[in-house]
C-alpha cells in the first residue's frame, strides 16, 4: 500500500518536473533573442586598438606626473581595463558600457576624486540623454509618435540630467590617478563605467516618475520607447 502511494507521489513529482522544464524551455526560447541582445562581445580589432591606446595614454599621463593611489592597480592595467570596456559591444553592435572620464583639481586628493566622480556621472547622464532623445526621434521617424508628444518628451529629457545622474549609484571605478601640482593642489583623473542596459532602464524609470507628475499621457509615451 505504502509502495503504491510512494510511486503515485513520485510519478506526480516527475510530471510536475517535466511540465516545469518544458515551461522553462519555452520561456527561454521566447526570451532568448532579447537576452542575446544584451550579451557582450569584444571585437578583436577594437581590443587591439584599445590596448595600443591604453599604453599611449599611460605614457602621456606618466609624463604629466600622474601616479596611482596606494592599493589601486598599476596605471597601465587600469587604462587597459577602461579601454577594453569601451571596446565591448552588445549583439547589435551598440556600446555595452557607458564610460566617462573627468579631471578635477582640488585642495586634497579625496575631495578632487569625489568631484571628478560626480562630474563623470554627469557626463554619463548626458550620454543617456542623447540616447533617449535618439529613441524619441526614431519613434517619430517611424510614425510611432506624434510631433507634439515628441517635442514635450524631448524637452523633459533635456532638463533631466540631474535626475539621471542621481540614478547612477552603481558605477564601476575603472581609473583613478592623481598628481600634485606646484601650488600643492591635487589634480585627479577618474574614469567610471556602467552597463548601458541597466542605466538606460533606471534612467527612463526615473524620468517617467518625474514626468508622470506633469502628464501621465506623456509618461505612457515614454514607456513605449523601450530600453534598447
Amino acid at each position: 500500500m505504502r509502495k503504491g502511494i510512494f510511486m503515485t507521489v513520485l510519478t506526480a513529482i516527475a510530471l510536475m518536473f517535466v511540465v516545469n522544464v518544458n515551461a522553462q524551455q519555452k520561456a527561454t526560447g521566447e526570451a532568448r533573442e532579447a537576452l542575446l541582445k544584451y550579451e557582450k562581445v569584444l571585437d578583436k580589432d577594437l581590443k587591439k586598438k584599445a590596448l595600443k591606446e591604453a599604453r599611449k595614454e599611460a605614457k602621456a599621463l606618466k609624463k604629466e606626473g600622474f601616479r596611482t593611489p596606494i592599493g589601486k592597480l598599476p596605471l597601465e592595467k587600469q587604462l587597459e581595463n577602461a579601454w577594453e570596456k569601451q571596446a565591448e559591444l552588445d549583439m547589435e553592435g551598440n556600446p555595452y558600457w557607458y564610460v566617462a572620464t573627468s579631471r578635477i583639481i582640488g585642495g586634497n586628493q579625496s575631495a578632487a576624486a569625489l568631484q571628478a566622480t560626480n562630474a563623470a556621472k554627469i557626463d554619463i547622464a548626458g550620454q543617456i540623454q542623447t540616447k533617449v532623445t535618439q529613441l524619441i526621434e526614431d519613434k517619430v521617424a517611424n510614425n510611432d509618435m506624434g510631433q507634439e508628444e515628441a517635442a514635450s518628451l524631448t524637452e523633459m529629457v533635456a532638463t533631466s540630467k540631474s535626475i539621471i545622474s542621481g540614478t547612477l549609484g552603481r558605477t564601476i571605478p575603472l581609473v583613478e590617478v592623481y598628481r600634485t601640482l606646484p601650488n600643492n593642489n591635487v589634480e585627479v583623473m577618474v574614469t567610471i563605467g556602467c552597463t548601458a542596459k541597466m542605466v538606460n532602464e533606471t534612467a527612463i524609470k526615473a524620468i517617467r516618475k518625474s514626468l508622470a507628475e506633469k502628464s501621465e499621457r506623456l509618461a505612457q509615451e515614454l514607456d513605449k520607447l523601450g530600453y534598447e
